[in-house]
């Protein structure tokens, strides 16, 4: 999808970065995860200053360290906030809980926020003597910085990056951040973990090199951070035939064994690729891995309300994924069939706990039930159970 055509879905939308429905943050068991832990971006938790005071003080830091390292004057980078601000101020929503009369306010906060988002993935992945925080603050602002209600237009980011980088260094920088959270491929290591890993990393390979793919056109085609890590998980190809419809109750993950159907992680580890092969005897189910770790709830969810927020059945490919996990999940048995077979890669609580996340994640979602080329999915998998039932029964 080309840039114009991404930005013009957008403007058509409404507000680019929405409040997260009440269907999902009133459910008490998720609510905390759509709120930010220990930095507020843009201004939605601008009323909540006073709880993130700590970080606050610190982006004036971050700010002062940003312009040092570029050799250029703070007016510069501030007039090109200033100049897109308005714009900027149309893609949040408007209401009794958000203050966005205030132009000069709202200039400054986007100013602000914009700097240290860059500052943070800089020093995250190329200078990590000046990021200035423990692994365990550097792991929840990484957190906090993909929430839906913490985003911040790329229409601030992007002037910002290129004053202060060259050749697209600055779209290249959060391609590598959304590349590290998503940790793809998955390993077994929390996101804590993998962020003192990669400081590791770092100290002994030196700065960053470009990744291989140098296209950029979908990364500036993105409205906010989120909708670009959104886009790991897809794969850009991936389509539904909308002349089908196929309604089908999936087995759990033991009663799947239990007749022959074996599990493999998908390739790719995009949510797209689910597929089911049969064999001569039973069949092969692949499934994109996922890393379970102290973030990964909070990051599914906000996945799955953006989604929801694009009011397009055909894009509710993360939705589709985790209602998809759900139905393979019934006992804690069924995480630890997942768990041996590389699909699940758990680093953090018990097969019970996970199977609880699922639960919880999956509440109140629909899926698309035409998802992974879902006609072709299901027949191939209902034929291999039919095949497998028939030869275990003999048995």
């Amino acid at each position: 999808m080309g840039v114009e055509r991404r930005e013009t879905m957008s403007q058509q939308q409404g507000p680019r970065i929405p409040r997260v429905p009440q269907i999902f943050s009133g459910i008490e068991s998720n609510k905390k995860c759509y709120e930010p832990m220990v930095v507020s971006i843009g201004p939605y938790y601008r009323r909540k200053h006073g709880d993130f005071q700590e970080m606050e003080k610190f982006k004036v830091n971050m700010v002062r360290k940003f312009v040092q390292q570029s050799n250029k004057h703070i007016d510069e980078f501030y007039k090109t906030v200033v100049d897109v601000a308005e714009e900027a101020r149309r893609c949040y929503v408007e209401d009794g809980s958000v203050e966005l009369d205030d132009m000069t306010e709202f200039t400054k906060m986007m100013f602000l926020d914009g700097v240290f988002v860059i500052q943070f993935m800089h020093c995250l992945l190329d200078d990590h003597e000046n990021l200035k925080m423990t692994s365990h603050v550097a792991a929840l602002v990484a957190r906090d910085i993909l929430l839906l209600e913490n985003q911040l237009p790329f229409l601030v980011l992007r002037p910002l990056m290129n004053l202060r980088f060259e050749d697209e260094v600055g779209m290249k920088l959060i391609k590598y951040f959304t590349k590290l959270i998503r940790a793809m491929p998955p390993q077994r290591d929390s996101c804590r973990k993998r962020i003192s890993k990669f400081f590791r990393k770092t100290i002994l390979l030196g700065a960053f090199n470009s990744p291989k793919d140098t296209s950029m056109e979908e990364y500036y085609g993105a409205s906010h951070l989120l909708e670009l890590f959104h886009m790991h998980f897809l794969d850009k190809n991936a389509q539904v035939d909308s002349s089908k419809t196929c309604l089908y109750r999936y087995h759990p993950a033991m009663e799947l064994r239990r007749v022959g159907i074996h599990f493999n992680p998908s390739k790719t580890s995009k949510f797209t690729d689910v597929q089911f092969k049969p064999t001569r005897l039973a069949g092969r189910l692949q499934i994109p891995p996922l890393t379970i770790d102290d973030s990964t709830k909070s990051l599914l969810l906000n996945l799955v309300t953006y989604e929801a927020c694009l009011g397009d059945n055909e894009k509710l490919w993360v939705t589709s994924y985790i209602c998809f996990m759900d139905s393979l999940i019934d006992q804690p048995e069924d995480v630890r069939v997942l768990r041996s077979q590389g699909i699940l890669l758990v680093t953090l609580g018990s097969e019970d706990e996970v199977a609880k996340l699922f639960n919880e994640v999956a509440n109140y979602l629909v899926p698309n039930p035409r998802a992974f080329n879902k006609h072709d999915f299901i027949v191939a998998l209902s034929e291999g159970l039919k095949i497998t039932y028939f030869i275990h029964k003999g048995n």
